[in-house]
């Protein structure tokens, strides 16, 4: 009895033991997940609203900056300084239609749901909803107030709209003229209508709220955000709420989304309910265990005691059966080990991949350098290498893919690895690599690698590539800015061409921001007049001299981008002058985004011909044919209906807005004859009639006829009728 006693009170030890220890453990595990789990989700949505404010933020911004581009370039133009000096009873209908032109255009780069007006302030009209209109004084006085500001920009927030006020021309003393832009506030809205809380501030610099979808920042809460000056930050309002905001560099905004406690407590309420059926459950299975465990660990024990009992035997059966298991743990340790180490490099190509966003904190870069064997010192200095396909020479760009991996293991192998990061895909068309050394500024051995991997992707994988290197920095907090140096540096290629290794510091010193463009006037004005007479084969040749001008001219790739976007925008203008069909014109917003991100020069080249340039020609084709005969039949009429008169050339073509040379060759595709030929033809033809049904006198006709004297009419009709004009008129007498 005194034995069976023992044996249970060991087994109850054992029971209550593992039970109360596995318990404890569960339910503090329980409690660390849940709470890291709601830690979690809330920086999960905290780093939603970031990207998502950032994103309204980009979004409206880029607009905005290519709204103000559009009026400051049309305010540089010949035609808006010479409609600054017109009054506004002197304005003509095409001077209106030509405003009118500039105001779409500005509408196609802008922003969707906006209206746009243009106000001559000295000449006191205004061009709005496609109309003229004149000002009063108090209208005249409430503009130059409102470009009387310190600010070429200013910012007015209505009811319904968000008013752009801009002076014209920009950074004039005096406010000639005012640009506005009204953007309708549904359409900042949208930006955020996806969000499951839809708040979104937009506060100026002073304070002010421009824009807001119903709820408001509380005010002590702005004032914090201003003082303390940080570009992006989170706040913490009176009811717990979240703000997360961001400050624009551009027009320094702050772009402000909130996010609700109770939309983190609504996603983590079903997880809590299914966390704590889970531990009930864990407890109940951990009841079992311990039992089954008590029951195991204390059978060994009475077997020892029944078997010293009676017999010392089976110990040694016990001493194997202990180190078969102590085996096969070390074979499962060592398995997970090697799991690891397989794992490993997937996980240091993650860290390089945090490192190029800047998504990892200052304070937790050594710890990961040490976790992957990274032995930096502070002498070090590092370089961000980008490569980036130029010419797949002919195969399918849906392969890229796999030729960036391709590069990535050749990078590896010839780069050793005590001189690199894990090299890593960093975008669609670009594969990265962060270098280390030990000597700042030191290009040859770097130089050396890079023209190794070139020659390998050339004579291996058959392609061509060119490479940027950034400018070396020592803190690798600062790779992020690093890798838009290599990326400036690779925009060089529009200068430079294919195939080409270029270290920002080589390139740094020619930034010129400031650079004056240069334009070839020139060459586009053959190229446009190519596209107005259809010719394809000039077409394509004067296009390709354009570009070719426009990239030999300018060395700054800032400057040729500025050169694109006029030629685009040339081509458009020419295509709304010509008529050209609104589904072609719409394309030009893909071709501004092809010139903004491309770093390729034959892409851009390629995108401007095939996506803008073709589709204006084809559609203007039709309507040309019909302008040709239009224009070729009220020719005619007119000839008919001023026969009398001094009538020339370029008196007609002055009447029907054209120019002349433009006018004789329409005039001669379509009669086969000249203008001038057709028109002494109708004059003769007129004379002869006059000759035969009336008594005036040759001298009379000829006069009438607009001949200098009456001798040039006579040898002129003589060279047509073999006859004079006396003796023409003897045949009907």
């Amino acid at each position: 009895m005194t034995r069976l006693k023992n044996e249970s009170t060991l087994f109850k030890q054992m029971f209550f033991s593992v039970f109360i220890i596995g318990s404890v453990l569960i339910i503090g595990f329980g409690s660390v997940i849940y709470h890291r789990t709601y830690a979690n989700v809330q920086q999960t949505f905290l780093q939603k609203h970031r990207e998502a404010v950032n994103q309204v933020k980009n979004n409206l911004e880029h607009k905005i900056q290519m709204v103000e581009y559009a009026f400051s370039t049309y305010s540089n133009t010949q035609s808006f300084k010479e409609n600054l000096q017109t009054d506004y009873a002197d304005m003509q209908f095409r001077d209106v239609q030509n405003i009118n032109s500039q105001l779409a255009y500005i509408s196609i780069m802008g922003i969707e749901e906006a209206s746009y007006q243009l106000i001559n302030v000295d000449k006191a009209w205004t061009i709005d909803q496609g109309s003229l209109k004149h000002l009063t004084d108090e209208e005249i006085l409430a503009y130059q107030t409102m470009g009387n500001q310190e600010r070429y920009i200013d910012w007015q927030s209505g009811q319904e709209h968000l008013r752009m006020v801009m002076t014209l021309p920009v950074f004039s003393q005096d406010t000639q003229a005012v640009g506005i832009a009204e953007i309708n506030k549904q359409a900042i809205a949208k930006l955020v209508a996806h969000q499951s809380d839809s708040f979104l501030n937009i506060v100026n610099s002073e304070g002010v709220i421009l824009f807001s979808d119903g709820d408001t920042i509380d005010g002590q809460l702005v004032g914090d955000m201003i003082s303390d000056h940080p570009s992006t930050g989170i706040l913490i309002g009176q009811e717990q709420q979240t703000y997360v905001y961001t400050q624009s560099e551009y027009n320094q905004w702050f772009y402000v989304m909130r996010l609700a406690p109770q939309v983190v407590s609504t996603i983590i309420g079903s997880f809590r309910i299914s966390l704590i059926g889970i531990g009930c459950l864990l407890i109940a299975l951990l009841a079992f265990l311990a039992y089954r465990i008590a029951r195991i660990a204390t059978s060994p024990i009475n077997r020892i005691s029944e078997v010293l009992k009676s017999k010392k035997l089976g110990e040694k059966l016990e001493v194997n059966q202990v180190i078969s298991e102590i085996n096969q743990i070390l074979n499962d340790n060592q398995s997970l080990t090697g799991e690891m180490d397989r794992q490993k490099p997937e996980l240091a190509a993650l860290f390089s991949l945090n490192l190029f966003r800047g998504c990892i904190a200052e304070k937790d870069i050594p710890s990961k350098l040490q976790q992957f064997g990274y032995q930096v010192s502070k002498n070090d200095h590092f370089r961000v290498m980008l490569i980036q396909i130029d010419d797949l020479c002919g195969r399918d760009p849906i392969h890229g893919d796999v030729f960036l991996l391709a590069l990535q293991n050749l990078v590896a192998e010839i780069i050793p690895a005590n001189r690199r990061l894990q090299p890593i895909i960093y975008k669609q068309e670009l594969q990265g690599t962060l270098l280390r050394g030990a000597h700042e500024g030191n290009q040859s051995d770097m130089f050396a690698y890079c023209q190794a991997i070139r020659k390998a992707a050339k004579d291996f994988l058959k392609i061509k590539i060119s490479i940027g290197l950034s400018d070396t920095f020592q803190s690798l907090q600062g790779t992020r800015e690093a890798v838009k140096n290599a990326e400036e540096s690779l925009r060089y290629r529009l200068n430079l061409g294919e195939e080409v290794i270029i270290f920002y510091d080589d390139i740094a010193t020619r930034f010129d921001k400031s650079a004056a463009i240069q334009y070839p006037t020139d060459a586009e004005g053959v190229f446009l007049d190519a596209m107005r007479s259809g010719d394809s084969s000039l077409i394509k040749e004067s296009y390709a001299e354009v570009v070719k001008k426009i990239t030999q001219d300018n060395k700054n790739p800032m400057a040729i981008e500025s050169a694109f976007f006029q030629l685009i925008n040339n081509i458009i203008r020419l295509g709304q002058l010509l008529g050209a069909d609104h589904t072609s014109l719409q394309k030009s917003r893909n071709v501004y985004q092809q010139v903004l991100n491309q770093n390729h020069l034959y892409k851009i080249e390629q995108s401007i011909y095939a996506e803008l340039v073709i589709p204006i020609v084809e559609t203007i084709q039709i309507k040309t044919d019909q302008e040709i005969r239009s224009l070729s039949e009220k020719m005619v009429l007119l000839i008919h209906q001023q026969y009398d008169q001094e009538l020339s050339l370029d008196r007609v073509a002055e009447q029907l807005h054209y120019n002349a040379n433009y006018l004789s060759n329409v005039f001669k595709k379509e009669m086969a004859v000249t203008f001038a030929d057709y028109l002494q033809n109708y004059r003769l033809k007129i004379a002869k009639k006059w000759l035969e049904e009336t008594e005036l006198t040759i001298k009379e006709i000829a006069a009438r006829l607009k001949y200098t004297n009456s001798q040039n009419f006579i040898r002129f009709f003589k060279k047509k009728e073999q006859v004079t004009p006396g003796e023409y008129r003897k045949k009907f007498s």
